[in-house]
């Protein structure tokens, strides 16, 4: 910028004896808001300090001048906009680019002529150039996507108002000639950046939907922080002049650390050392509701508190290195906190997704439980969920709760029986099989680690056989016991006559082994063609008494239901 400003004067041989109602270098007048027009070709000065082409406009008051106006750089080359006050004094440079053009704002007070020069960007730049001026009255509302052109009052402030419609990051811009703050306010927030000495200043803040009052204003009267310089622009203002735009990102993608999290959204941001990130979740209908959050830094920890639920997760989610964090659940109208943490001090790059669609089922976290049901209800953290199953024949029943946000534990109890179980069901999920006598008998949901939504499901059918663990069966028997791991069914299979028997042991949750003894006879089959994981001995015998025994591998409960059969 010295370079120019020298060569401008070496150029116009400018010297110190000159007069001060001399102007340093001769050039066409206009008054502001006329059209400044020009050429730059061979014939044209040439600036010192790169060899680019220059044309000098003097820009004077008009007679009128009560409004601010902008002037737009049109032309077949990259420009830049240079400012000199009258003796030479440089009063600011802006440069820019074939498809960014430069624009030039006067402001109201703006009372001196001004020399105006338009040159290329390099020795290489040459062609017909315009500025086309547009005078700008005072606006107040400031619209999204438009700039706002306006200038100070005597105080030295301004403000507008700016209506959102929607959560969103905020971003504005302001382009001035001086140092001066920015600062927005409203829905009980308050935002303010750092003062440029010159071009472009930038605030971006998360903001709630609301009506809210940008204010510029000199930086002292503003009380802001010390003036920088480089902020960069493609504006020239002189004056009290400036230019707002404000626009807002719905937030979807990006990279952000705070701010609304919403269906849909797939954002990355950047966790400290032992920092925590917060988002938040509004829920306006029940919703089952996913967030995932992955990162291959550090091991993710996720967690949601709000309307008194709290969750949180650990490895949940899996990932390339099996740190993820992964919480599901339903969740009710309401607001919620989303905290983005890592386990230990680690910190870096991370991924954050979260879908949810309406929640068409229904929610239910105690009361009467039927056969067949299927329900989903979710712990938070206080205590287990209670539901009363009544049965009113003796009944096999099976009963699965499964859940992708915490370790499930199931526990029936009453009439005696006391029975638990937690990860039978695979993946964590538990699962309880018994055959019940007729009664009442209550199920308790409950978590090893964590809280969220859930599944819970009951299925039965009755059981016509009889319910007996032991004892003497003939042909054409068939009977119901309960095992538990490690345990044994022995019943006396009692033959009047020699006949030739089919024994066949059956379960829905186990492997059986069956084994026939007696006479001279000792057999055991196990995984017989047909029956699956059951077990058939088909032997002819002789008349007599015989020991059938039944042990299991692999029961999925605390019990397990066998169904022994005997066929002549």
């Amino acid at each position: 910028m010295v370079a120019v400003v020298a060569g401008l004067a070496l150029l116009a041989g400018c010297s110190e004896q000159q007069s001060e109602a001399t102007r340093f270098m001769s050039g066409p007048e206009a008054a502001v808001g006329a059209v400044l027009s020009g050429e730059l070709t061979t014939a044209s000065p040439i600036n010192l300090n790169d060899g680019a082409r220059y044309s000098p406009h003097w820009v004077c008051p008009g007679e009128a001048n009560d409004v601010v106006t902008s002037y737009v750089l049109d032309a077949a080359f990259p420009g830049v906009l240079t400012a000199f006050d009258k003796e030479g004094g440089f009063l600011g440079v802006v440069e820019g680019a074939v498809d960014t053009p430069l624009s030039l704002l006067v402001g109201a007070d703006h009372k001196s002529c001004t020399l105006i020069v338009v040159s290329g960007s390099s020795a290489t730049s040459f062609g017909p150039y315009r500025l086309v001026p547009q005078a700008h009255a005072s606006a107040e509302p400031l619209a999204l996507d438009e700039s706002l052109i306006g200038s100070l009052g005597e105080d030295g402030k301004a403000s507008h108002v700016m209506t959102l419609e929607q959560a969103g990051r905020l971003d504005l811009s302001l382009s001035s000639g001086g140092a001066l703050a920015l600062t927005v306010r409203g829905e009980g927030r308050e935002e303010r950046v750092q003062a440029c000495s010159d071009g472009e200043q930038r605030l971006e803040a998360y903001l709630e939907p609301g009506d809210y009052r940008v204010e510029v204003a000199t930086a002292a009267i503003g009380n802001a922080l010390a003036a920088t310089s480089g902020c960069g622009d493609e504006t020239l203002v002189l004056g009290n002049a400036y230019r707002l735009t404000a626009s807002v990102d719905d937030l979807a993608s990006g990279m952000r650390n705070e701010g609304p999290l919403r269906g849909g959204d797939s954002i990355t941001g950047v966790l400290e050392s032992g920092a925590h990130n917060r988002y938040r979740l509004d829920i306006n209908e029940p919703s089952e509701v996913s967030i995932e959050l992955s990162s291959a830094h550090f091991d993710a920890l996720l967690s949601l508190e709000g309307e008194g639920q709290s969750f949180s997760n650990d490895d949940g989610g899996g990932g390339i290195n099996g740190t993820d964090a992964l919480l599901e659940t339903v969740l009710l109208p309401g607001r919620y906190d989303i905290e983005v943490t890592a386990y230990g001090a680690a910190g870096g790059d991370y991924g954050l997704e979260m879908h949810s669609s309406p929640f068409e089922g229904e929610l239910r976290n105690s009361g009467e439980l039927a056969l067949g049901e299927s329900l989903v209800g979710v712990l938070d953290g206080s205590g287990p969920n209670s539901y009363r199953l009544t049965l009113e024949e003796t009944t096999g029943i099976r009963v699965v709760l499964g859940s992708s946000s915490f370790d499930a534990v199931l526990r029936l109890h009453g009439n005696g029986v006391d029975i638990s179980d937690d990860d039978s069901g695979g993946n964590l999920d538990a699962l309880l099989s018994a055959v019940l006598e007729p009664g009442s008998y209550t199920l308790e949901a409950q978590s090893y680690s964590g809280a969220g939504a859930y599944r819970l499901e009951v299925v039965g059918d009755a059981i016509e056989e009889e319910l007996r663990n032991g004892g003497e069966i003939g042909v054409g028997d068939a009977v119901v016991g309960s095992v538990s791991p490690g345990g044994t069914l022995d019943y006396e299979l009692v033959l009047e006559e020699a006949a030739t028997i089919v024994i066949e042991a059956t379960s829905p949750t186990a492997d059986t082994i069956l084994s026939l003894s007696g006479n001279g006879v000792e057999i055991e089959n196990d995984d017989a063609d047909g029956l699956g994981l059951g077990s058939r001995i088909i032997q002819h015998l002789e008349a007599g008494r015989y020991g059938v025994g039944i042990r299991t591998w692999g029961i999925e409960s605390d019990i397990g239901v066998v169904r022994l059969e005997v066929r002549g």
